[in-house]
């Protein structure tokens, strides 16, 4: 590289320059967008930015649709320092009001009317953009598309983003992560990944959605090009395969799930994407009949990545490459080694690091550490803690919550499930205790508990065990929808005239889960 580069604005100013002809996007339509478009634009919207008296530290929240606009959006915030982050625009609106309040953003993007009205009614002073309009088109196009001059102010320890994430209080919780932590990603991703500029990179995974991560930054900061795919196509798998197939693209990402409802539908053929050299999934385990049968499809020719990382350890903190040993094996695939550049602390139950394949909690250590929770002190403290093994100087570690065994002869971590109520599901994170605040909040609830109940090592289902004033499942899971995205709802409800209780008077979850695995 021609500078020292400390910022992702920076970085992206370089990569533009030099690939300024080259594709940054091709689109679903077949169109190409070059680095070129994408660099002038995100400068030109900096420039506005700062008209609206944006600056450093600030947050802007986007209500991201997946356009050329919404991506220069994000790039630009970057060049600026300004932290963004990106909405779900399916999310209930009572969850993405908690977000805004937890966020507290200076600037709203939106292309979508009703939330840009719902905003203006609860915060008056706010500046709400509707980035479709060709009004918008027109102000941007007025300004300077040189680089600003801010961009050589952004420090690496400023927020690059705020992601959402479950909260067990009810509340989302917003991981802060830094440009430093993005920096070292992309160097990660670029070696993992032997990622050229000839790469063509999937956005199957919504940009609220932590895997997205990988599929921006490890594409547009690394010269390679990415292809944008809205939720509407990935519903149509086979329709989706399709639009991508001539655009030759070379890394997927994605859950597990997705790939899974492509094989069940018999949605992905043996010649399809004929150009891909790496799938890479991660988020929740991958049902090994189902990730047999897509290794028959492809594993001749591409290779299978398995990865594990907490969004607060910047999306991806290990990695396993997928050999013919494990397709054969029925167990869930390894997490791998722990990424380069990452440590790792595995502590029992006494706070003290156990013994190899002995199981204890992970935690995580190095520069890809995010800083804590947006505006959540409280919770920030409880899991980015001091190492207990260093004494001399401080060195923060993050408690992931999850179960780990290490063997060291392999050098591989495997999963054992966690400490605490969280689930994953379709590759989100879920706090049960979330959807029972969510439960609560409807009048007629009068005592809630959501269990969750494994059909397999991959699969499961929630259960909400209600005490109610109203036994009409129909209609408490369509006024829950209204309170927590669609990914939390319960699979079933079932009615107790009294949730059973344990000595201390609190509510028997164990005997519940009992009930239903019995």
């Amino acid at each position: 590289m021609s500078q020292y580069i400390y910022n992702l604005g920076l970085l992206f100013n370089e990569i533009a320059i030099k690939n300024s002809q080259k594709p940054a996007f091709k689109k679903l339509d077949g169109s190409i967008i070059p680095y070129k478009e994408i660099h002038k634009k995100s400068n030109q919207i900096a420039r506005f930015l700062i008209t609206k008296c944006i600056v450093k530290g600030n947050v802007v929240a986007i209500f991201n649709d997946k356009s050329i606009d919404a991506y220069s959006i994000m790039i630009a915030c970057l060049k600026l320092g300004v932290t963004y982050t990106n909405l779900d625009t399916n999310s209930p609106v009572d969850r993405i009001n908690k977000m805004i309040d937890i966020s507290r953003p200076a600037t709203f993007f939106t292309n979508t009317r009703n939330f840009a009205k719902l905003i203006e009614s609860k915060y008056d002073n706010t500046c709400i953009i509707d980035y479709s309009t060709s009004e918008f088109s027109e102000t941007i196009a007025s300004f300077s598309v040189e680089l600003p001059n801010e961009t050589l102010n952004v420090t690496g320890n400023l927020p690059a983003y705020l992601m959402f994430t479950s909260g067990s209080t009810g509340f989302p919780k917003g991981v802060v992560i830094t440009h430093a932590n993005v920096l070292n990603f992309i160097g990660w991703a670029r070696s993992t990944y032997q990622i050229t500029e000839d790469d063509v990179f999937t956005n199957i995974n919504p940009l609220h959605f932590d895997n997205s991560v990988f599929d921006f930054y490890s594409s547009l900061f690394t010269g390679a090009c990415m292809i944008p795919v809205t939720e509407d196509v990935t519903k149509n798998p086979r329709k989706l395969f399709e639009l991508l197939n001539p655009l030759n693209p070379t890394i997927w990402f994605s859950v597990p799930s997705m790939l899974v409802y492509a094989l069940k539908l018999r949605a992905i053929n043996e010649g399809d994407l004929s150009f891909l050299r790496i799938v890479s999934f991660g988020g929740e385990g991958f049902p090994k009949n189902q990730l047999r049968n897509l290794w028959t499809l492809w594993g001749s020719r591409v290779t299978f990545l398995n990865v594990y990382g907490p969004t607060e350890c910047t999306c991806i903190c290990s990695s396993h490459k997928v050999t013919q040993k494990d397709i054969d094996k029925d167990e869930l695939l390894p997490l791998g080694p722990m990424a380069s550049n990452f440590g790792h602390l595995i502590i029992g139950a006494q706070g003290v690091s156990v013994d190899d394949n002995e199981i204890g909690e992970l935690c995580i250590t190095g520069p890809n550490v995010g800083l804590g929770y947006f505006n959540n002190p409280v919770k920030t403290n409880e899991v980015f803690v001091q190492n207990p093994l260093i004494l001399t100087h401080r060195d923060i570690i993050y408690k992931s919550g999850d179960l780990v065994r290490y063997d060291a002869c392999e050098n591989l971590l495997y999963f054992c499930g966690r400490k605490d109520n969280q689930i994953k599901r379709m590759g989100y994170r879920i706090e049960l205790e979330e959807i029972e605040n969510a439960l609560g909040a409807l009048p007629y609830i009068e005592e809630n508990a959501v269990v969750y109940i494994k059909t397999d090592d991959t699969n499961g289902r929630i259960i909400a065990c209600l005490r109610s004033g109203i036994v009409d499942e129909s209609k408490i899971i369509s006024d829950l929808e209204k309170i927590v995205p669609s990914y939390m709802l319960p699979n079933e409800v079932k009615f107790y005239e009294h949730l059973p209780k344990n000595q201390n008077g609190k509510i028997d979850r164990l005997q519940l889960k009992n009930e239903f695995e019995g």
